[in-house]
């Protein structure tokens, strides 16, 4: 039934104003601002980024903050500071960074020690021998026992030590100028050499200058700082895991997109060269290059690349495969796109959360793997240490002095932890189609 309204009765809304489009109150945000904004709403990946940038920065600075080079000075005095606990001031009531250990030996081995240095009786075992709990560092300095062979320049077990003359005349300007408490005995020359008893801190302060002997994370079996050397270490296991990772991934990310977007027979020319290098056991390119070329950082990486590039191609070529007839692909083509512009423009930023997440966890497998791999001794730099050989090196005297295995496996732990959540973070915060699906 229909009914008839008088128009009269319609009043015109806003007749006298006229209506415009109003703007958008919010800016506009690209695709990697949008990436960065759920990034930051990741906690855990926040967290880890953090930690990550710390680790790599202290790596860089770290051996900065220590001023002790005696290992590089004279190794005949360093060695006497081998394997010591670590001691901070700061942290000293802390049972880990006290700079004190047990040792063990009969009663009359530390009877006659100076009070302060001996601080509790820990075990006595069957055959009579004591474990006592000591300040190492009070130890060390007091009961600095021994002698340089002039001819083999070896320690020997005496109550003496040797000094060169320049040494002999700076400890001796030091005890009557400063009146610095250093015993000096029987101070004769004997074949270039004079023999004297010193307290042995007091003599490394006066003679190379040196301040008080901390060790934050105690000291390595060849007398160095092992908060240093650990840092220095990183230095290099990053350095190659990050030179390593850029080379795979320009290399896998190249190939595996020609290879994915254009198939047919460039794709199976690839994949047959591929395959062929899949098949050669990473273990054995190492061993022969190794042999072959020494031990340089750059034989490393080249082992390392020769087929680390591989994975990245694969999982690149599987994503352009997966993307490339998508229909904001066809339609890029229709309205006359190229091929680079399709594929780095309109394909590869689809598949960048599976790429960055793989790019992420292939660093860490690298350190991880030469840290293996220098922790078994096949891969050995000489006088420039790794993280893994410092770890092999505290499994040594791991019953005695853990903390060389501790602080090392605590740096890989850590960066692998970091890397895992920094890549799931990165891997959600690049995936377009979780945009909005937090909100």
């Amino acid at each position: 039934m229909s009914q008839i309204i008088d128009k009269n009765k319609f009043k015109l809304v806003q007749h006298e104003q006229t209506i415009l489009d109003e703007s958008f109150q919010t800016r506009a945000i690209g695709y990697y601002m949008d990436a960065w904004l759920r990034f930051k709403k990741n906690k855990a990946s926040v967290v880890a980024a953090v930690i990550l940038l710390f680790l790599i920065i202290m790596s860089i600075i770290g051996p900065l903050f220590v001023s002790y080079e005696l290992d590089e000075i004279n190794a005949k005095w360093s060695s006497r500071l081998s394997n010591m606990p670590p001691r901070n001031e700061v942290l000293d009531f802390m049972p880990g960074f006290s700079g004190q250990q047990e040792m063990t030996g009969y009663i009359q081995n530390f009877s006659n020690l100076p009070d302060g240095i001996v601080l509790g009786i820990q075990n006595v075992n069957e055959i009579g021998q004591v474990t006592v709990l000591v300040d190492y560092y009070a130890y060390i300095d007091h009961h600095f026992s021994a002698e340089i062979d002039p001819v083999t320049q070896e320690f020997a077990a005496t109550s003496y030590t040797n000094l060169t003359i320049d040494e002999y005349n700076t400890v001796r300007a030091a005890e009557l100028e400063n009146d610095v408490i250093i015993i000096l005995e029987d101070a004769e020359e004997n074949a270039g050499f004079y023999k004297v008893r010193i307290q042995y801190f007091e003599f490394l302060k006066y003679v190379y200058d040196m301040d008080d002997v901390n060790f934050l994370f105690g000291s390595d079996g060849s007398g160095r700082d092992l908060f240093e050397t650990l840092w220095e270490g990183a230095r290099i296991s990053l350095l190659i895991a990050f030179t390593v990772a850029a080379i795979n991934i320009i290399v896998g990310i190249t190939v595996g997109s020609i290879s994915g977007y254009y198939g047919g027979t460039i794709d199976l020319v690839m994949e047959r060269i591929s395959e062929i290098l899949a098949g050669l056991p990473f273990l054995a390119i190492l061993t022969l290059l190794l042999l072959r070329f020494g031990n340089a950082i750059w034989v490393v990486i080249l082992a390392f690349t020769m087929t680390g590039w591989l994975g990245i191609s694969s999982l690149t070529r599987s994503q352009f495969y997966r993307y490339k007839n998508r229909e904001y692909v066809l339609a890029a083509r229709t309205l006359g796109a190229g091929d680079r512009r399709i594929m780095y423009r309109h394909i590869f930023p689809s598949a960048m959360g599976t790429i960055i997440t793989s790019v992420v966890l292939y660093i860490p497998a690298v350190i991880f793997t030469e840290a293996t791999f220098s922790f078994l001794g096949i891969i050995n730099y000489g006088e420039t240490i790794s993280v893994g050989r410092l770890m092999s090196n505290g499994q040594l005297v791991m019953k005695d002095s853990f903390y060389q295995l501790l602080f090392p496996a605590i740096f890989i732990s850590l960066l692998m932890l970091s890397f895992n959540l920094f890549g799931n973070g990165l891997r959600d915060a690049f995936n377009p189609s979780l945009r909005g699906a937090d909100e």
